[in-house]
């Protein structure tokens, strides 16, 4: 039976023993062990990989930055602020971690960041009328005078480029004392403005001043305002133009326009008037005609007149005119009876002084049967006098027995004196 024929096989079958089995269980159990010390540096290097970040290099990068990153990255940021010339404000100057560096996150990492330059150090300012622009503009680099601008301005003396001046806005601060926070201003020349014409220039003719005015000053026009009296325009109205209607102008060009000043009044030669008809020898001009007495002049003759013959006058003079003529000489008549002490002082006042003589006279008390008070006697009378003549003049005392208390007939309405 072939079931018998196997078995007979199996017992003549002989064991072999592997002698390598035992490296290979040693082996294997190696490979665990390598196996499980490289799994726990993987969750080492995760663990240190998930809890530290790379140090960037913030040099020459800003705060704001910097911040950022370390918010990002789970850290603190910690500053020390100092001045510096040579990094702007805000920016950071250099750092406690290494670039590179791996940092734990939670920690803290310290940033010098710069103040930018110190606006209280004092600077000693350069002559600027020896520097152009461009080394102005170096000097101000270089410095970090950063309040200190460089204007350009239109000058129509200097060349393009000129220094014009130098202006500090605090007028206390002066140059030796000036300090890099102080705003100054250095001004250059620009050159003459040129302009195009392209302005057009209206009809002015019947305007008001005012209206010519109002439009030069926004086209910015040098207006030139000439003035003449005329008979057919009102005052301020414009009579001509130099420039014709629809010409073309620029800004800063001159013009000229010819204002009225209304209706003019020719002063006349007032030796052709007498001084009764002098008054009304011009419509529109108050004229004064007086007299005064002269030595050589003879009465009515015109001795001056205010304002020159020919002369002509508008509404913004004075439309005043004085005449004077004369009186011929001052001639004294006889007060004698007629007169009383207390009317010399307006006779003499109206009749010589306000007529341009100096007329005096003096008072001398006499014994008189006169009413008390009368004139009764004089140095001189019924005569013609000198321009300057002191007139020695008698009055009555009226002590004498037959003295009389009536008063002169053309004083008889005025109370006489005690």
């Amino acid at each position: 039976m072939p079931e018998k024929k196997d078995n007979k096989r199996s017992k003549n079958e002989i064991t072999e023993i592997d002698d390598t089995y035992q490296d290979k269980q040693k082996r294997k159990k190696r490979r665990i062990i390598v196996a499980a010390l490289l799994a726990v540096i993987g969750c080492f290097v995760i663990y240190y990989q998930m809890s530290h970040v790379k140090m960037p290099d913030f040099t020459d990068k800003s705060l704001s930055d910097a911040r950022l990153w370390a918010t990002k990255n789970k850290l603190k940021v910690s500053t020390k602020q100092e001045f510096s010339l040579k990094k702007e404000a805000n920016v950071v100057m250099s750092q406690s971690n290494q670039a590179g560096r791996r940092v734990k996150k939670g920690t803290t990492i310290r940033l010098n960041i710069s103040k930018g330059p110190n606006p209280n150090q004092q600077l000693e300012l350069p002559d600027f009328s020896k520097l152009s622009k461009p080394l102005a503009e170096k000097w101000i680099e270089e410095n970090k005078a950063t309040n200190l601008s460089l204007i350009e301005e239109y000058s129509d003396t200097a060349e393009k480029g000129k220094f014009l001046k130098f202006e500090i806005a605090n007028s206390d601060v002066s140059e030796k004392k000036y300090r890099r926070k102080d705003a100054a201003k250095v001004f250059y020349s620009k050159g003459k403005e040129t302009y195009k014409k392209d302005i057009s220039v209206p009809n002015f003719v019947r305007q008001t001043r005012n209206e010519v005015e109002t439009w030069a000053k926004n086209n910015e026009i040098n207006m030139t305002y000439e003035e003449t009296t005329s008979n057919d325009l009102p005052v301020d109205s414009v009579i001509s133009q130099s420039l014709a209607k629809d010409e073309k102008i620029a800004k800063k060009d001159e013009m000229t326009v010819v204002v009225s000043l209304g209706k003019g009044y020719v002063i006349p030669n007032f030796s052709d008037f007498s001084m009764e008809d002098a008054a009304n020898a011009i419509d529109g001009v108050q004229v004064q005609a007086r007299g005064i007495y002269t030595d050589n002049l003879p009465y009515g003759q015109l001795v001056s007149q205010s304002v020159p013959a020919g002369t002509v006058l508008n509404a913004k003079n004075d439309l005043r005119v004085e005449a004077v003529y004369s009186l011929g000489q001052p001639y004294l008549k006889d007060l004698r009876g007629s007169y009383v002490e207390g009317d010399l002082q307006k006779y003499f006042y109206d009749e010589f002084n306000s007529k341009g003589v100096n007329i005096n006279y003096t008072i001398r008390q006499v014994d008189s049967d006169q009413p008390k008070g009368t004139v009764v006697g004089m140095s001189v009378h019924n005569i013609f006098l000198p321009l300057n003549y002191t007139v020695s003049i008698d009055i009555s005392l009226g002590n004498l027995g037959s003295a009389s208390t009536s008063i002169p007939n053309n004083q008889k309405e005025q109370p006489t004196e005690d």
